[in-house]
Protein backbone atom coordinates (compact mmCIF):
# COMPACT_ATOMS: atom_id res chain seq x y z
CA UNK A 1 0.00 0.00 0.00
CA UNK A 2 1.24 3.70 -0.94
CA UNK A 3 -1.73 6.14 -0.32
CA UNK A 4 -1.11 9.92 -0.64
CA UNK A 5 -3.69 12.11 0.87
CA UNK A 6 -4.65 15.57 2.72
CA UNK A 7 -4.96 15.41 6.26
CA UNK A 8 -5.62 18.70 6.95
CA UNK A 9 -6.64 22.24 5.11
CA UNK A 10 -6.79 25.73 6.39
CA UNK A 11 -7.80 28.91 4.29
CA UNK A 12 -9.36 32.45 4.37
CA UNK A 13 -12.46 33.99 2.46
CA UNK A 14 -12.06 36.84 1.27
CA UNK A 15 -15.49 38.79 0.93
CA UNK A 16 -17.09 42.02 -0.88
CA UNK A 17 -17.90 44.48 1.47
CA UNK A 18 -17.80 41.41 4.29
CA UNK A 19 -19.30 43.64 6.92
CA UNK A 20 -22.55 44.54 5.26
CA UNK A 21 -22.93 42.05 3.80
CA UNK A 22 -22.48 39.52 6.27
CA UNK A 23 -24.46 41.90 9.40
CA UNK A 24 -27.37 40.03 10.19
CA UNK A 25 -25.09 36.66 10.74
CA UNK A 26 -22.29 39.12 12.56
CA UNK A 27 -25.33 40.13 14.95
CA UNK A 28 -26.53 36.36 15.32
CA UNK A 29 -22.79 35.05 15.93
CA UNK A 30 -22.73 38.28 18.87
CA UNK A 31 -25.74 37.35 20.50
CA UNK A 32 -25.34 33.72 21.11
CA UNK A 33 -22.02 34.07 21.76
CA UNK A 34 -22.92 36.05 24.77
CA UNK A 35 -25.23 33.15 25.56
CA UNK A 36 -22.63 31.00 25.97
CA UNK A 37 -20.45 33.33 28.00
CA UNK A 38 -23.34 33.80 30.43
CA UNK A 39 -24.25 30.04 30.38
CA UNK A 40 -20.45 28.90 30.48
CA UNK A 41 -22.00 26.53 27.81
CA UNK A 42 -21.44 26.29 23.62
CA UNK A 43 -25.07 27.57 21.83
CA UNK A 44 -26.18 25.73 18.78
CA UNK A 45 -27.08 27.39 15.08
CA UNK A 46 -28.40 25.82 11.97
CA UNK A 47 -26.75 27.14 9.26
CA UNK A 48 -27.95 25.68 5.89
CA UNK A 49 -28.08 22.55 6.46
CA UNK A 50 -25.47 21.85 9.43
CA UNK A 51 -25.51 22.44 13.24
CA UNK A 52 -23.07 24.25 14.99
CA UNK A 53 -22.27 24.84 18.30
CA UNK A 54 -20.48 28.47 19.18
CA UNK A 55 -18.21 28.68 21.22
CA UNK A 56 -17.70 31.58 24.07
CA UNK A 57 -14.46 32.73 22.70
CA UNK A 58 -12.92 33.39 19.67
CA UNK A 59 -9.68 32.91 18.08
CA UNK A 60 -6.54 35.33 17.57
CA UNK A 61 -8.15 37.74 14.85
CA UNK A 62 -11.37 36.07 14.82
CA UNK A 63 -14.22 36.70 17.56
CA UNK A 64 -16.90 34.12 16.21
CA UNK A 65 -15.72 30.41 16.07
CA UNK A 66 -17.99 28.07 15.05
CA UNK A 67 -17.57 24.10 14.59
CA UNK A 68 -19.44 21.26 13.25
CA UNK A 69 -18.52 17.96 12.61
CA UNK A 70 -16.29 18.44 9.60
CA UNK A 71 -14.84 21.63 9.25
CA UNK A 72 -13.82 24.79 11.78
CA UNK A 73 -14.93 28.24 10.73
CA UNK A 74 -14.35 31.82 12.29
CA UNK A 75 -15.20 35.10 11.72
CA UNK A 76 -14.29 38.26 12.34
CA UNK A 77 -16.67 41.36 13.67
CA UNK A 78 -14.52 43.64 12.03
CA UNK A 79 -12.10 43.74 8.60
CA UNK A 80 -8.51 43.57 9.18
CA UNK A 81 -5.68 44.62 6.70
CA UNK A 82 -4.06 41.53 5.58
CA UNK A 83 -6.12 39.23 7.20
CA UNK A 84 -8.89 37.29 5.72
CA UNK A 85 -12.27 38.13 7.55
CA UNK A 86 -13.34 34.29 7.23
CA UNK A 87 -11.15 31.17 8.34
CA UNK A 88 -11.89 28.13 7.29
CA UNK A 89 -10.09 24.41 8.61
CA UNK A 90 -11.45 21.17 7.29
CA UNK A 91 -10.79 18.04 9.45
CA UNK A 92 -9.16 15.22 8.56
CA UNK A 93 -12.06 13.35 8.82
CA UNK A 94 -13.36 15.70 6.44
CA UNK A 95 -10.80 15.50 3.99
CA UNK A 96 -10.28 11.68 3.67
CA UNK A 97 -14.43 11.14 3.46
CA UNK A 98 -14.70 13.38 0.59
CA UNK A 99 -11.27 13.97 -0.81
CA UNK A 100 -9.77 17.53 -1.21
CA UNK A 101 -11.78 18.82 -4.50
CA UNK A 102 -15.02 17.45 -3.24
CA UNK A 103 -14.38 18.24 0.02
CA UNK A 104 -13.95 21.99 -1.52
CA UNK A 105 -17.18 22.06 -3.64
CA UNK A 106 -19.38 20.48 -1.09
CA UNK A 107 -18.16 23.51 1.39
CA UNK A 108 -18.63 26.29 -1.31
CA UNK A 109 -22.16 25.04 -2.27
CA UNK A 110 -23.23 25.26 1.82
CA UNK A 111 -21.18 28.40 1.99
CA UNK A 112 -23.55 30.14 -0.39
CA UNK A 113 -26.35 30.12 2.12
CA UNK A 114 -24.41 33.32 3.59
CA UNK A 115 -25.52 35.08 0.09
CA UNK A 116 -22.50 37.04 0.19
CA UNK A 117 -19.61 37.43 -2.87
CA UNK A 118 -16.55 35.60 -2.27
CA UNK A 119 -13.66 37.25 -4.00
CA UNK A 120 -10.94 34.75 -3.49
CA UNK A 121 -9.23 32.44 -1.22
CA UNK A 122 -6.05 32.53 0.60
CA UNK A 123 -4.46 29.28 1.04
CA UNK A 124 -2.35 29.64 4.74
CA UNK A 125 -1.54 25.71 5.70
CA UNK A 126 -2.16 22.69 4.02
CA UNK A 127 -0.49 18.76 5.17
CA UNK A 128 -0.04 16.92 3.11
CA UNK A 129 0.70 12.88 3.39
CA UNK A 130 1.63 9.56 2.47
CA UNK A 131 0.77 6.28 4.22
CA UNK A 132 2.83 2.95 3.43
CA UNK A 133 2.89 -0.63 4.86
CA UNK A 134 5.81 -1.21 2.90
CA UNK A 135 8.18 1.24 4.72
CA UNK A 136 9.18 1.04 8.18
CA UNK A 137 11.46 3.71 9.63
CA UNK A 138 14.47 2.95 12.41
CA UNK A 139 16.17 4.80 14.74
CA UNK A 140 19.44 4.96 12.33
CA UNK A 141 17.90 6.52 9.59
CA UNK A 142 18.03 10.05 11.25
CA UNK A 143 21.60 9.91 10.27
CA UNK A 144 20.72 9.52 6.71
CA UNK A 145 18.27 12.20 7.10
CA UNK A 146 19.37 15.20 4.16
CA UNK A 147 16.87 18.61 5.35
CA UNK A 148 17.27 22.14 4.56
CA UNK A 149 15.68 22.46 7.91
CA UNK A 150 17.89 22.99 10.94
CA UNK A 151 16.46 20.79 13.74
CA UNK A 152 15.54 16.88 13.75
CA UNK A 153 13.31 15.23 16.93
CA UNK A 154 13.20 12.20 17.80
CA UNK A 155 10.36 10.34 18.72
CA UNK A 156 9.69 7.15 21.07
CA UNK A 157 7.11 5.30 22.77
CA UNK A 158 7.03 2.76 25.13
CA UNK A 159 5.62 -0.14 24.64
CA UNK A 160 3.59 -2.14 27.30
CA UNK A 161 4.70 -5.16 27.15
CA UNK A 162 8.24 -4.49 25.61
CA UNK A 163 10.79 -3.71 27.68
CA UNK A 164 12.63 -0.70 26.83
CA UNK A 165 11.85 2.18 24.12
CA UNK A 166 10.78 1.64 20.72
CA UNK A 167 11.52 4.43 18.16
CA UNK A 168 8.21 6.09 17.07
CA UNK A 169 9.09 8.76 14.70
CA UNK A 170 10.63 11.99 14.19
CA UNK A 171 9.85 15.69 13.21
CA UNK A 172 11.89 17.72 11.19
CA UNK A 173 11.84 21.48 11.11
CA UNK A 174 10.19 23.63 13.67
CA UNK A 175 6.59 24.15 11.29
CA UNK A 176 7.24 27.89 10.33
CA UNK A 177 7.20 27.62 7.55
CA UNK A 178 7.93 23.99 6.81
CA UNK A 179 7.72 20.73 9.02
CA UNK A 180 8.16 17.27 8.08
CA UNK A 181 6.80 14.50 10.12
CA UNK A 182 7.94 10.93 9.74
CA UNK A 183 5.79 8.41 12.43
CA UNK A 184 4.23 4.85 12.95
CA UNK A 185 0.92 5.89 11.59
CA UNK A 186 -0.54 2.84 13.68
CA UNK A 187 0.64 3.55 16.97
CA UNK A 188 -0.51 6.92 16.25
CA UNK A 189 -4.86 5.41 15.80
CA UNK A 190 -4.14 3.08 18.82
CA UNK A 191 -3.61 6.30 21.07
CA UNK A 192 -5.72 8.96 18.82
CA UNK A 193 -8.76 6.36 17.91
CA UNK A 194 -9.17 6.97 14.48
CA UNK A 195 -9.59 3.12 13.52
CA UNK A 196 -11.52 4.31 10.20
CA UNK A 197 -8.98 4.99 8.78
CA UNK A 198 -8.28 0.88 8.93
CA UNK A 199 -11.32 1.37 6.24
CA UNK A 200 -9.25 3.30 3.98
CA UNK A 201 -6.20 1.60 4.18
CA UNK A 202 -8.11 -1.88 3.10
CA UNK A 203 -9.49 -0.19 0.18
CA UNK A 204 -6.04 0.47 -0.66
CA UNK A 205 -4.62 -3.09 -0.10
CA UNK A 206 -3.65 -2.92 2.71
CA UNK A 207 -1.51 -6.37 4.69
CA UNK A 208 -2.57 -5.69 8.16
CA UNK A 209 0.17 -7.74 9.46
CA UNK A 210 2.06 -4.37 8.54
CA UNK A 211 2.54 -1.74 10.52
CA UNK A 212 1.75 1.57 8.33
CA UNK A 213 4.41 3.83 8.74
CA UNK A 214 3.56 8.02 7.80
CA UNK A 215 5.45 11.00 5.92
CA UNK A 216 3.88 14.43 6.60
CA UNK A 217 4.42 17.54 5.33
CA UNK A 218 2.64 20.48 6.75
CA UNK A 219 3.27 23.53 4.81
CA UNK A 220 2.37 26.82 6.10
CA UNK A 221 1.31 30.39 3.54
CA UNK A 222 5.20 31.97 3.58
CA UNK A 223 6.32 28.34 2.07
CA UNK A 224 3.78 28.05 -0.25
CA UNK A 225 3.67 31.37 -1.72
CA UNK A 226 7.47 30.80 -2.55
CA UNK A 227 6.66 28.05 -4.58
CA UNK A 228 3.80 30.24 -6.29
CA UNK A 229 0.52 28.50 -4.35
CA UNK A 230 -1.49 31.18 -2.82
CA UNK A 231 -5.10 29.26 -3.11
CA UNK A 232 -6.71 26.24 -3.15
CA UNK A 233 -7.12 26.00 -6.82
CA UNK A 234 -3.23 26.64 -7.06
CA UNK A 235 -2.63 23.79 -4.48
CA UNK A 236 -4.80 21.24 -7.24
CA UNK A 237 -3.21 22.29 -9.95
CA UNK A 238 0.64 22.21 -8.00
CA UNK A 239 0.09 19.37 -5.70
CA UNK A 240 2.42 17.20 -7.54
CA UNK A 241 5.10 19.04 -8.48
CA UNK A 242 5.03 20.55 -4.54
CA UNK A 243 5.46 16.68 -3.60
CA UNK A 244 8.60 15.94 -5.55
CA UNK A 245 10.17 19.37 -4.22
CA UNK A 246 9.23 18.32 -0.92
CA UNK A 247 10.63 15.31 -1.06
CA UNK A 248 13.79 15.89 -3.11
CA UNK A 249 15.03 19.18 -2.67
CA UNK A 250 13.49 20.18 0.78
CA UNK A 251 13.66 16.40 2.68
CA UNK A 252 15.57 13.21 1.42
CA UNK A 253 16.89 9.89 2.95
CA UNK A 254 20.45 9.07 1.58
CA UNK A 255 23.29 6.67 1.97
CA UNK A 256 25.93 8.87 3.05
CA UNK A 257 28.89 7.58 0.75
CA UNK A 258 29.85 10.74 -0.43
CA UNK A 259 30.63 14.16 0.58
CA UNK A 260 28.33 15.61 -2.30
CA UNK A 261 25.10 15.65 -1.34
CA UNK A 262 23.43 15.19 -5.05
CA UNK A 263 25.90 11.99 -5.57
CA UNK A 264 24.38 10.45 -2.46
CA UNK A 265 21.51 7.09 -3.30
CA UNK A 266 18.47 7.72 -2.80
CA UNK A 267 17.45 4.80 -0.05
CA UNK A 268 14.82 2.13 -2.02
CA UNK A 269 12.42 3.65 1.00
CA UNK A 270 12.62 7.38 0.33
CA UNK A 271 12.34 6.22 -3.34
CA UNK A 272 8.83 4.72 -2.55
CA UNK A 273 8.02 8.03 -0.28
CA UNK A 274 8.64 10.12 -4.09
CA UNK A 275 6.73 7.91 -6.26
CA UNK A 276 3.58 8.21 -4.23
CA UNK A 277 0.90 9.65 -6.54
CA UNK A 278 -2.37 11.43 -5.81
CA UNK A 279 -4.71 8.61 -6.85
CA UNK A 280 -6.88 8.45 -3.31
CA UNK A 281 -10.04 7.70 -4.33
CA UNK A 282 -12.63 8.09 -1.20
CA UNK A 283 -15.34 5.76 -0.30
CA UNK A 284 -18.37 5.84 0.97
CA UNK A 285 -17.88 3.36 3.63
CA UNK A 286 -15.82 6.08 5.85
CA UNK A 287 -18.34 8.37 6.78
CA UNK A 288 -20.02 5.00 8.26
CA UNK A 289 -16.96 3.84 9.84
CA UNK A 290 -16.28 7.43 11.41
CA UNK A 291 -19.79 7.40 12.68
CA UNK A 292 -19.05 3.67 14.17
CA UNK A 293 -15.92 4.97 15.85
CA UNK A 294 -17.65 7.93 17.86
CA UNK A 295 -20.36 5.27 18.95
CA UNK A 296 -17.67 3.04 19.86
CA UNK A 297 -15.58 5.61 21.54
CA UNK A 298 -18.29 7.03 23.63
CA UNK A 299 -19.73 2.99 24.94
CA UNK A 300 -16.26 2.54 26.41
CA UNK A 301 -16.31 5.76 27.97
CA UNK A 302 -19.78 4.64 29.32
CA UNK A 303 -18.88 1.17 29.97
CA UNK A 304 -16.25 2.63 32.60
CA UNK A 305 -18.15 5.22 34.28
CA UNK A 306 -20.35 2.93 35.37
CA UNK A 307 -18.17 -0.11 36.64
CA UNK A 308 -16.49 3.50 38.82
CA UNK A 309 -20.13 4.60 40.17
CA UNK A 310 -20.88 0.30 40.14
CA UNK A 311 -17.54 0.18 42.47
CA UNK A 312 -18.04 3.44 44.46
CA UNK A 313 -21.82 2.75 45.44
CA UNK A 314 -21.17 -1.03 45.62
CA UNK A 315 -23.90 -2.04 43.90
CA UNK A 316 -24.26 -5.69 43.41
CA UNK A 317 -25.37 -6.08 39.23
CA UNK A 318 -25.67 -3.76 36.64
CA UNK A 319 -29.39 -3.16 37.53
CA UNK A 320 -28.57 -0.95 40.37
CA UNK A 321 -26.07 1.32 38.92
CA UNK A 322 -28.34 1.56 35.72
CA UNK A 323 -32.02 2.43 37.78
CA UNK A 324 -29.37 4.95 39.76
CA UNK A 325 -27.87 6.54 36.19
CA UNK A 326 -31.95 6.62 35.09
CA UNK A 327 -32.87 8.49 38.64
CA UNK A 328 -29.77 11.39 38.10
CA UNK A 329 -30.37 11.52 34.34
CA UNK A 330 -33.95 12.51 34.87
CA UNK A 331 -33.09 14.85 38.05
CA UNK A 332 -30.22 16.47 35.76
CA UNK A 333 -32.74 17.26 33.02
CA UNK A 334 -35.56 18.80 35.28
CA UNK A 335 -32.66 21.09 36.82
CA UNK A 336 -31.85 22.33 33.35
CA UNK A 337 -36.03 21.95 31.99
CA UNK A 338 -35.07 20.66 29.41
CA UNK A 339 -36.14 17.40 27.67
CA UNK A 340 -34.80 14.70 26.36
CA UNK A 341 -35.79 15.18 22.76
CA UNK A 342 -34.03 19.00 23.27
CA UNK A 343 -31.01 17.44 24.80
CA UNK A 344 -30.29 14.90 22.77
CA UNK A 345 -30.47 17.09 19.84
CA UNK A 346 -28.22 20.00 21.18
CA UNK A 347 -25.77 17.21 20.72
CA UNK A 348 -26.74 15.36 17.92
CA UNK A 349 -24.09 17.38 15.48
CA UNK A 350 -21.30 16.18 17.48
CA UNK A 351 -21.56 12.54 17.07
CA UNK A 352 -23.68 11.80 13.74
CA UNK A 353 -23.41 12.64 9.91
CA UNK A 354 -25.03 15.82 8.74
Amino acid sequence: MLLRGIDSLEFGLEIDRYELAMEPFLETFKKLKEEAQMNRKEQSIRIGDIEFAIHPTGQKFYAYRLTCKDFLIAFMDKEMPNNAPVHVRFLSSYLWSFGLQDALSNFMDWFNCFSVRVTKNKLSRIDTCVDSDEIKFVQNDVKNLVTRAKCKTEHFVNEEYIEGRVFSGLTVGRGNPLLARIYNKSLEINKSGKVWFHQIWLDHDWDKNNEVWRVEFQIRRPALKELGITSCEDFLQKQNELWSYLTENWLSLRSRTDQNVTRMKVKRKWRLVQQAGMDYQPSPLIRKKIKEGNIQRLLDQAAGLMMSIASVSDHNNIEETTELLNSWFELKLISKDKTFEVEKERRRHEFMNK
